[in-house]
């Protein structure tokens, strides 16, 4: 067992596979982190992600069965990255008799900012689209359109992205570039003891996919 934690407490293992990275961190109950690791895997990932997580466990010492909760990042993001992450941390959670804790990767990237409260955060989606989300603006995707409508009609200071070039964002006229934030584990596994009275069942998990229109424009 870690020897910042007693045999009785419970720990959580996050697991972020929505963005290029992946991460998997293990905290205790008040959101501490006692392990993590994250690394570019590629298309590896389904594959290494059960060792990584594995390895990450045996050398925090920190036994399966003291692990209560996974939490998870469902979305959005990158869509094949999105389900190797609920897979199997609610595959890994059944068989622990553990709860889920899922988590949007838009508030992990935002917290993982969290410089002032006037940004927008942006993640690529493709085909001239990308998922968004700010204060005044409810989580979705959208059109570069719209973001620029949004933009023009919204004082924010700045603009997040995990991966700013991907957007291929024209912001000439905006005055505004947009800063690249590497999502970090520490604010995964913060939001994830915020919230964790909200725990599911792990079949009741659900990616958030945000192909709809949000009609908010």
């Amino acid at each position: 067992m870690n020897e910042n934690m007693n045999e009785n407490e419970k720990a959580i293992l996050a697991i972020d596979c929505s963005l290029r990275k992946t991460g998997v961190a293990i905290c205790d109950s008040s959101g501490k982190i006692l392990a993590k690791d994250q690394q570019d895997l590629g298309r590896s990932q389904a594959l290494e992600l059960p060792f990584m997580a594995e390895r990450l466990v045996k050398n925090s010492a920190v036994l399966w069965e003291n692990i209560s909760h996974v939490a998870v990042t469902n979305g959005p993001g990158y869509f094949t990255g999105i389900r190797v992450g609920a897979a199997y941390a609610s595959g890994l959670a059944f068989a622990l008799r553990a709860k889920i804790l899922p988590v949007s990767s838009l508030d992990v990237l935002a917290r993982s900012f969290a410089s002032s409260r006037d940004f927008l955060t942006l993640v690529y989606a493709g085909h001239g689209f990308a998922y968004a989300s700010s204060e005044n603006l409810r989580e979705g995707e959208y059109s570069h359109d719209e973001i620029l409508s949004w933009l023009r009609e919204h004082d924010v200071k700045n603009i997040i992205s995990d991966d700013p070039e991907r957007l291929n964002l024209d912001l000439a006229d905006l005055n505004l570039e947009i800063l690249r934030v590497n999502p970090d584990l520490e604010s995964l596994c913060e939001i994830a003891c915020e919230n964790i009275n909200n725990a599911i069942e792990p079949t009741e998990l659900k990616i958030c996919y945000y192909r709809a229109p949000q009609g908010v424009f």
